[in-house]
């Protein structure tokens, strides 16, 4: 779970001995030879994703911490429905089984240990998680100084003082340690055929390397030399790219070795690039998100704290992506049970807390995993969240999202477009999460997807897609979405999507131009000029520091008449053709024949009014283009009007596709839809997540934490299904209390009596 130091089971962690003992040969073991440095790497190909075991689709009770356990407690945590936990196998000064590979031992755990804990398990019918830090190892990188990663232009190789620290420090994955890991775990599953999977706290490259192995290789592969890590530099963007696919391989490979040894073993582990907030501001990325596809089931360690803005939306987005990263498959999020992240703690944690990080987990796509032990006054709240998650996995477990729209969220242009952690949010991110926020609030059913799942295959499913800012793509992923699009489809982009390629490289136009209808003619700036000599003197005196350079965006929005946007009635009162502000990120564009401008902006210093939203029909599809980032806007320095305005944009591109489900709730309600195909047939499952916070607002913003203790139930939500759509009955899951189906005219309908945290409305459909 969190850093990178694990703990024999039942013991603190030691200080290593003074007396280094000395290596010897690494020894065959069991038929297979150890391959640390003699077979070299493959190079690197985009690997299909891994097939996942039955039972891991079937998973829902991932509880850690079961290692530090009693009997006792064991026993309880699984009468509350937790089917899987780890076991540490190796930590960073000692391995805790008989190695040939690793040959130093603990003196406070005996060997046979681990097979004592392997027999506990079996006998609560608790599948084994195997733990193994993967870049954190004294013994190797005391033997190995050429292993070690060096994290910048250098080529002095870094020391530690292993008398002090006898964990060492971080070992290179890319060269000949990354055949060593894979051998080890190798070893462990040989020696021990009773692990069922196994568990990486750090498994990446941390940004990239400068070590020997690493230089030979990239040049060997390349010709080039690998320059100092600086994003903005296309030449190191280009070896980003080559040690995120090494790093991708790597898995890989230890997927194949491994699954020919046991074909049900698993990777059920960590994932340091899928959705944690913290993450995305991780650049250079430690490693590629598609490699989340090289895991049976990633999980996300989920933050609500203040560092990852857990009062705001954005922990519901992470946890969509983090689903979306493993092609909607499997997935878990652990959302950690603390008050505050700075410092970090559980200070006064209210209970029902609990139960709405879990819940929210599970709206989103993700199975929720937690650490099962919990000071006492928290102790029972776990488990009456783990018993609610238990009774809705029949609804959970093999279910897919319910196409008809789709948003990208890019990895690539995350990494080779917003280029530094301190601008990504700004650059990128906004644009993601506030046509999140909107879609959300909105109860549109839209599905947050990956940029590589943009397939002629997975579009022919959807009725329109979004591309915030979505500016990398390829050649390959162009040329689906214009044929998709001529086809029938609906498109919603905004600012420099298609302007980049795969790597961040300008094309000097978008790549979609005769699909969106215009040419891109650089960014749209604005002269805030000496505005805020007119705000009131008390206001000026509280602005936050970086208040006047957000200023650069400020525009006077203007709605033209005969625009479909107009025909949204809350635009229509809100705003009508009135002027009104606009802060935020814009580009200008000219609009070539055919494109309609349905809204403008004009800088604050005056000038001609811009196009702010353009619309187009494309072959038989429909176009809208935002040249002014409403969605950005919306997440950093909103107005409800923007909402509205992405909101009437997917819908109008959408054409006539019917939404499969419509909502009719608060827009505090989440709101997501999933089809499950069972032996009787198939489900639609629409989960309803009440997101009330009952003291939002009333803290210093930039520290509020989530931290609920009550919570309002919410009544008479309506869910109304596409018309046609044939259903045997409808229910309301926990409880399957019975719903009385309508229909108007307008689909089956059913009214949701009373939504307290979540629940599911499961619609059983007719042959």
């Amino acid at each position: 779970m969190m850093g990178a130091v694990s703990r024999a089971p039942g013991t603190a962690m030691m200080p290593r001995l003074s007396a280094i003992l000395a290596l010897t040969p690494l020894l065959a073991l069991g038929g297979f030879l150890p391959r640390c440095e003699l077979l070299p790497a493959a190079e690197p190909q985009a690997p299909a994703p891994v097939e996942i075991p039955t039972w891991v689709e079937e998973t829902m009770g991932v509880g850690y911490t079961l290692s530090g356990m009693s009997r006792e407690q064991r026993e309880e945590a699984v009468r509350h429905g937790v089917t899987i936990s780890e076991m540490n196998f190796v930590d960073p000064y000692f391995p805790y089984y008989d190695s040939a590979l690793l040959h130093k031992r603990s003196p406070h755990v005996a060997i046979g240990r681990i097979d004592e804990e392997i027999a506990e398990y079996k006998r609560l019918g608790v599948r084994i998680l195997a733990v193994y830090p993967p870049t954190l190892q004294g013994e190797v990188y005391e033997a190995h100084p050429d292993w070690r990663r060096i994290a910048t232009d250098t080529r002095e190789i870094p020391s530690i003082d292993m008398e002090q620290f006898g964990h060492g420090g971080m070992l290179c994955p890319l060269g000949p340690y990354g055949e060593f890991f894979i051998s080890v775990l190798e070893e462990i599953l040989r020696a021990h055929p009773d692990v069922d999977a196994f568990s990486f706290d750090g498994l990446h490259h941390g940004g990239g390397c400068w070590c020997a192995h690493c230089r030979d290789n990239y040049r060997a592969k390349t010709g080039e030399e690998i320059p100092p890590a600086n994003l903005d530099n296309p030449a190191f963007r280009r070896y980003q790219a080559w040690a995120d696919d090494r790093m991708e391989d790597l898995v890989a490979r230890a997927q194949r070795r491994l699954k020919s040894i046991k074909p049900e073993v698993a990777l059920v582990t960590w994932t340091t690039n899928g959705g944690r907030f913290g993450h995305f501001l991780s650049l250079p990325r430690n490693m590629p998100a598609r490699m989340n596809l090289q895991f049976d089931a990633p999980d996300q360690e989920l933050w609500l704290d203040e560092t990852n803005r857990g009062n705001t939306i954005l922990p519901a987005f992470g946890v969509a992506y983090a689903w979306a990263t493993t092609n909607h498959r499997v997935a878990f999020s652990e959302p950690y049970l603390m008050s505050h992240g700075n410092p970090y703690g559980k200070d006064s944690f209210p209970g029902h807390e609990v139960l709405r990080r879990m819940m929210l987990c599970l709206t989103h796509g993700c199975g929720a995993s937690v650490a099962v032990s919990q000071p006492p006054r928290m102790q029972e709240d776990l488990y009456r969240a783990l018993d609610a998650v238990r009774d809705r996995r029949e609804w959970i477990v093999r279910a897919e999202p319910e196409p008809w729209g789709a948003m990208v969220m890019s990895d690539a242009t995350k990494a080779f477009y917003g280029r530094s952690a301190g601008l990504v949010e700004e650059r990128y991110l906004a644009n993601v999460v506030g046509s999140f926020r909107a879609v959300t609030e909105e109860h549109l059913p839209i599905t947050v997807i990956e940029d590589w799942q943009l397939t002629p295959e997975f579009l022919a499913r959807q009725s329109v897609l979004l591309l915030p800012n979505t500016a990398c793509l390829d050649d390959a992923k162009v040329a689906a979405i214009d044929a998709w699009v001529r086809g029938g489809g609906g498109l919603v982009a905004s600012l420099d999507a298609s302007l980049c390629d795969s790597l961040g490289d300008s094309r000097g136009n978008f790549a979609l131009a005769d699909l969106l209808g215009v040419d891109h003619k650089g960014p749209a700036a604005s002269s805030a000029g000496d505005a805020a000599a007119d705000l009131d003197v008390n206001f000026l005196r509280s602005l936050p520091p970086d208040w006047h350079e957000k200023r650069r965006g400020v525009f006077q929005w203007r709605f033209l008449p005969g625009s479909f946007l107009l025909d949204d009635p809350k635009i229509a009162t809100w705003v009508g053709t009135d002027p009104v502000t606009f802060k935020g990120p814009a580009v200008r564009v000219a609009a070539r024949e055919g494109t309609e401008i349905l809204a403008t902006i004009l800088p604050d210093g005056g000038g001609e009014p811009l196009p702010a939203v353009t619309a187009r029909h494309h072959g038989q599809g429909r176009v809208v283009f935002l040249a002014a980032g409403v969605d950005a806007a919306y997440w950093q320095y909103p107005y409800p009007y923007e909402r509205r305005v992405i909101a009437a944009a997917t819908r109008w591109a959408a054409g006539l596709a019917a939404q499969p489900v419509r909502i009719e709730a608060p827009m505090c309600v989440h709101a997501t839809i999933r089809r499950q195909r069972h032996a009787n047939g198939q489900r639609l499952i629409v989960h309803l997540f009440n997101d009330i916070n009952t003291t939002a607002g009333h803290a210093l913003p930039v520290d509020d934490v989530p931290l609920r203790e009550e919570t309002i139930p919410l009544h008479g939500i309506r869910v109304a299904f596409r018309p046609g759509t044939r259903v045997k009955s409808v229910h309301l899951e926990p409880g399957h209390l019975p719903l009385d189906v309508r229909d108007d005219g307008r689909g089956p309908t059913v009214t949701v009596p009373s939504l307290e945290v979540h629940s599911m409305v499961v619609a059983d459909l007719a042959e």
